[in-house]
Order: C-alpha cells, then sequence, then structure tokens
C-alpha cells in the first residue's frame, strides 16, 4: 500500500524531472548526451530509497576542494559538497548520479556539462576532473574559484543503464579526461558479484604521463573480468632510436620498465585493427562498446568499432 508521504514524495521526484527544462538549458556544445534529449529524472536506485534527488534542479554546492591533477596542471579536481539551505531537511535527500551520466555548471550565463568520476549517494558529495581551455570563458572562472564557493549544477544527464541480469562483453573505449566518465561504470560492474560481465579498457592518451586515473586502472586490473591497454601515440624516452622517430619505438624497453605489474601499452593510435585485437569472438556474451571522448573521437571510433568489434549500432553507446 503506497502512503501519502510516498506519494507527495513521487510527486516532488516528477515535478523536478525536467518539466522546466528549456532551450536556454542547452549549453550549445553539441553535446552528445544533450539535456533537451536527456532531461534529468529520478533513478529506479532513488525511487526505491524513498528520498528526493537534490540535483533533479539546479542546487547550490559547495567547493571543498580544488587542485591541479598530479601530472597536468591544466587539469584541475573539484570536490563539490550539497549546500542545503534552511529550509532544507538533510535527511529527506540524497545525491543520486548513476554511472556514466553527466551534470550540469551553470555560472551566471555560461553552461557547461562536467562527468563525475566518484559520488557519494548519502553525503551528497562528488568529484569532476575539469580540462582548462586556453581563453575559455567557463575555464577562466574556474581558475578563480575558491575553496568555499558555491556553484549551481543540475542533473543527471544521460541515458546508460546497466543491466546486471545480462552477461556482456563490455568494450571501453575512452579518451584523455574523459575516462573520468567511465570509471563508475568499471566499478559498477567489477562490484556486483552477479555480475558476470567481462570488461576490456583501451585508453587514449597522448603518452604515459597523460594517462588520468592510472592507479583506478591498475586497482581495477585485479579483477578476473577487467583487461585495459595504453594507447601511447606520442610517447617519447631519452633513448637515441626513440629520438629519431619522434617517439618510442614499439618494443622500446624504457617504457616496458615504466609499466607496472599486467600493465599493457602499445605506441600506436588506436585502429580498426588494433581494435580487432580485442574482439575475442569466441567469448560470449551481448558485446557493448561505450565511448567516452570529443565529438570527433566519439564519431571515429563508433564507425571503426561496428565493424571491428562486431557490435550493432544500437550496441553502441556515446557518453
Amino acid at each position: 500500500m503506497v502512503t501519502n508521504e510516498e506519494k507527495d514524495l513521487k510527486a516532488k521526484n516528477q515535478v523536478a524531472e525536467g518539466q522546466d527544462i528549456q532551450e536556454s538549458d542547452c549549453c550549445g556544445n553539441g553535446c552528445t548526451n544533450c539535456i533537451l534529449d536527456n532531461k534529468p529524472r529520478a533513478s529506479q536506485c532513488l525511487l526505491m530509497a524513498g528520498k528526493r534527488n537534490v540535483i533533479l534542479q539546479y542546487t547550490k554546492f559547495r567547493l571543498n576542494l580544488k587542485e591541479p591533477h598530479p601530472s597536468d596542471s591544466q587539469v584541475l579536481l573539484l570536490h563539490l559538497q550539497h549546500a542545503p539551505d534552511d529550509t532544507e531537511a538533510s535527511e529527506d535527500s540524497v545525491l543520486d548520479i548513476p554511472p556514466g551520466h553527466h551534470v550540469m555548471l551553470r555560472i551566471g550565463s555560461h553552461l557547461r556539462p562536467y562527468s563525475p568520476y566518484w559520488s557519494d549517494f548519502l553525503l551528497k558529495e562528488f568529484r569532476i576532473l575539469v580540462k582548462l581551455q586556453s581563453g575559455g570563458s567557463m575555464s577562466q572562472k574556474l581558475v578563480a574559484l575558491q575553496p568555499n564557493d558555491l556553484l549551481e549544477f543540475r542533473g543527471p544527464i544521460g541515458n546508460y543503464v546497466n543491466d546486471s541480469s545480462l552477461t556482456k562483453c563490455l568494450f571501453i573505449i575512452s579518451q584523455g579526461v574523459a575516462t573520468a566518465p567511465t570509471l563508475p561504470l568499471v566499478r559498477q560492474v567489477l562490484e556486483n558479484e552477479e555480475d558476470m560481465s567481462r570488461i576490456w579498457q583501451l585508453v587514449c592518451a597522448r603518452d604515459l604521463h597523460h594517462v588520468y586515473f592510472r592507479e583506478e586502472l591498475l586497482e581495477f586490473g585485479r579483477n578476473w573480468n577487467y583487461r585495459s591497454c595504453l594507447y601511447l601515440p606520442h610517447q617519447q624516452c631519452g633513448s637515441s632510436a626513440c629520438r629519431d622517430t619522434g617517439h618510442c619505438v614499439p618494443d622500446c624497453q624504457q617504457l616496458r620498465k615504466g609499466l607496472r605489474y599486467k600493465e599493457m601499452a602499445r605506441i600506436a593510435r588506436l585502429d580498426a585493427e588494433e581494435l580487432q585485437q580485442h574482439s575475442n569472438p569466441a567469448i560470449g556474451g551481448l558485446r557493448i562498446v561505450i565511448i567516452a571522448g570529443d565529438s570527433r573521437f566519439q564519431k571515429t571510433m563508433a564507425q571503426l568499432a561496428g565493424n571491428a568489434l562486431n557490435v550493432e549500432p544500437a550496441n553502441i553507446v556515446l557518453l
């Protein structure tokens, strides 16, 4: 029997589920998952919890931490926590950002989507990685931020939902900082003992120094159903052979010495031939490709992966 409180909560979530989305809510960057097509809505997890999602409408989050990424000063790590107003009962709400979904940041008239790589349902905190763009208006505002500043976010934006009852071959292809939204997707599978899916994660980066979340990828590799490979076309060491070619040679011993236990890396771009080497046709299960990167990268990889990995277009997901 549904109680009046449950009816009220459901009604509040439905009101907040993007019914007031306007054209002006679009950031205009041509995002694959535009907020106009993927309006924020309550997830099944939220409905089961019987709570209100604080981020379904624009709400304030306090900046707890801002620091440059250890390997790239042009990338910022931001840690944010919900900042409730005086009229809000904290225990009545949660922060629900499903894996692979984005949130929209609003600063004045500026809008940009960002992808949390970690969030806490009850503490209502999340972390994002931000790539600063030279001369970018939003980047300038983010550089000026100080701890305890308040920022407005709305979400979640996206459409991918993992079905743990299906055994899948998940091919996750990511580019640079866009590896961030793939981490919750991987954790969701690896932390569910009933999910028998296998994951192949192919990470494209300029060089080993610019492989973000390297430690997390190595930790994932401890699981029987996870494999990864780094593609580092611009890797450069100090040996004479590598200096002459402008990048490390395929069998560069200095690179091999820099890799960790079971860590795989290729001095090459990820192309159709490389993708085929990961196809594993003998392994059963629904084949799904998840691609995270800029629009050009997503388009190119979607075209290559369909044939090389024998994946139906409907099973290619662009984050």
